[in-house]
């Protein structure tokens, strides 16, 4: 899917990939830091993670609103044993375990999907996080992901 580009793809796989890349960058920002000598460069390493896991907390709440299969995913519960068998081992011990909690209240259903924020009837490049995005720039990209961008592009900031 590397080869196919941003365009051609629909939102669920565009925000599949940027959390595929913020993960990266998480594991990238993290190994910076415990290479640095410094503390101080230390810290901003560790400073610019905990951004990139914000990213990746928006992005997978936002993959949970328009993927329900994906969401039914988080909710169900893995059994004791599962990682194990899908390995041909021998599943542990039963241990008693605490009860379940309790079923979420019934979701509102809009299109087949259960929104976690109200729906907006804004185009997607017009909003951020969920909120509208103010108007571009004459010469703005309509979609940055920073440093993360591959091949480089304009601007070439990291972040």
């Amino acid at each position: 899917m590397a080869d196919i580009p941003d365009s051609d793809l629909d939102d669920v796989a565009r925000i599949r990939r940027v959390l595929a890349r913020e993960l990266e960058t998480i594991n990238e920002y993290e190994a910076f830091a415990r290479a640095a000598s410094h503390p101080e460069v230390r810290a901003f390493f560790l400073h610019l993670a905990t951004e990139e896991k914000e990213h990746v907390s928006e992005a997978v709440h936002m993959l949970r609103m328009l993927d329900a299969n994906q969401d039914s995913r988080f909710t169900a519960p893995i059994a004791p044993g599962h990682f194990q068998q899908a390995v041909g081992e021998a599943p542990p011990p039963a241990t008693v375990l605490a009860p379940p909690p309790p079923p979420p209240p019934a979701k509102q259903v809009l299109n087949g999907r259960s929104p976690v924020e109200p729906l907006t009837a804004l185009p997607p490049q017009r909003l951020m996080y969920g909120l509208p995005a103010p108007p571009p720039a004459v010469e703005s990209h309509p979609l940055t992901v920073g440093s993360l961008r591959r091949g480089g592009g304009s601007g070439g900031g990291n972040r």
